[in-house]
């Protein structure tokens, strides 16, 4: 089984540098427009899903049906792979949250992860790698044959935790990689074994 992780197209908070969480923010024009350029490059290479999931907010949502070319009804929304949730971090930009005292350690989140404490009106890393886990481990392993080729499109941050189930990085180095908008991850899953064939894959 191959499975095609995205995150999804670009907003107007993306564009501004607000952090989005689970805030639910539309995709822009330039969004729809890589995500629909997305979805006819895979199809030029051959690429067709069988199964298409998705987080339940919007920005996402949209990507997964513009990729897959799947109606709204048919991809299943997954609570699992939704972003972190950020609290009141949510909406702010670098430079204001570093007037806010409560979040002025906020900067650990991206550069230095291992250090992030999350305000109690916010998601752990902890949580967000049990119910990532728990997406590989109890859904895409248990599904039945002949699904081969799935769409998973979800955010910047939850992808990293997807990733990093596969990989086995630590903490440490949990933005190693940055993924732009629409740029797609390969996972393979073979023999009960999930292994990280590429990331980062521009198809727009």
């Amino acid at each position: 089984m191959r499975i095609y992780i995205t995150r999804h197209g670009e907003t107007d908070w993306n564009k501004a540098w607000k952090l989005q969480g689970r805030t639910d923010i539309p995709l822009n024009a330039h969004g729809i427009e890589q995500a629909r350029r997305t979805g006819e490059g895979l199809k030029k290479a051959g690429i067709i899903f069988d199964r298409v999931y998705s987080s339940p907010l919007q920005r996402a949502c949209k990507t997964a049906e513009l990729i897959s070319g799947f109606s709204a009804d048919k991809i299943i929304k997954d609570s699992r792979i939704i972003e972190f949730s950020f609290g009141k971090a949510e909406g702010t930009t670098p430079e204001e949250r570093k007037l806010i005292p409560e979040l002025k350690d906020f900067g650990n989140f991206f550069e230095a992860p291992q250090n992030y404490k999350a305000q109690p009106d916010a998601e752990s890393f902890e949580t967000v790698f049990a119910r990532t886990a728990d997406f590989w481990e109890n859904e895409i392993k248990n599904l039945p044959a002949p699904v081969e080729n799935v769409l998973v499109t979800t955010h910047g941050g939850t992808l990293q935790s997807l990733l990093l189930h596969v990989d086995g990085r630590p903490l440490a180095d949990y933005w190693k990689v940055r993924f732009p908008n629409c740029s797609m991850n390969l996972v393979e899953l073979k023999d009960d074994k999930f292994r990280l064939v590429w990331t980062s894959r521009l198809f727009c």
